[in-house]
């Protein structure tokens, strides 16, 4: 086992924090796409199927990229690790800054992965007005 373990007060704390963050973001999700659907049903569908390429082509790479999410999922699959210390400290880490050849690789990575979506949407539209009737 590596470093010292948090207490179960502080473990509580760091699950406390992830559930509210967890929340926060359902609660916010939801409400967009209650709004979204009621209103716009059309567009509604048309942004669901778009925000789910932007979850496979930019998100996700980006999330897999991120060594906090990373470390904490090591130490949740080493049995001997203290699985709440890395949650902890992913959640104390504060902005997330990238400086010099870090900030050039991100900024790389994030403009590759833009591209990718770009032309995943191009085939879904494309793919969309051949269905369209009276084309």
């Amino acid at each position: 086992m590596t470093g010292s373990m948090v207490d179960d007060a502080e473990a509580r704390e760091a699950v406390r924090q992830l559930m509210r963050r967890f929340d926060l973001i359902t609660g916010q999700g939801s409400a967009m796409a209650f709004v979204l659907a009621k209103r716009y049903p059309q567009q509604y569908a048309r942004l669901r199927e778009a925000a789910e390429v932007a979850l496979q082509t930019m998100i996700q790479p980006i999330r897999d990229a991120g060594a906090e999410s990373n470390t904490v999922y090591a130490a949740l699959d080493d049995p001997g690790a203290d699985w709440s210390k890395a949650v902890v400290t992913m959640l104390n880490q504060g902005p997330i800054e990238f400086t010099g050849e870090q900030a050039l690789v991100r900024c790389k990575l994030v403009q590759n992965l833009e591209k990718q979506f770009e032309a995943e949407m191009k085939k879904i539209d494309k793919s969309d007005e051949e269905e369209e009737p009276g084309n």
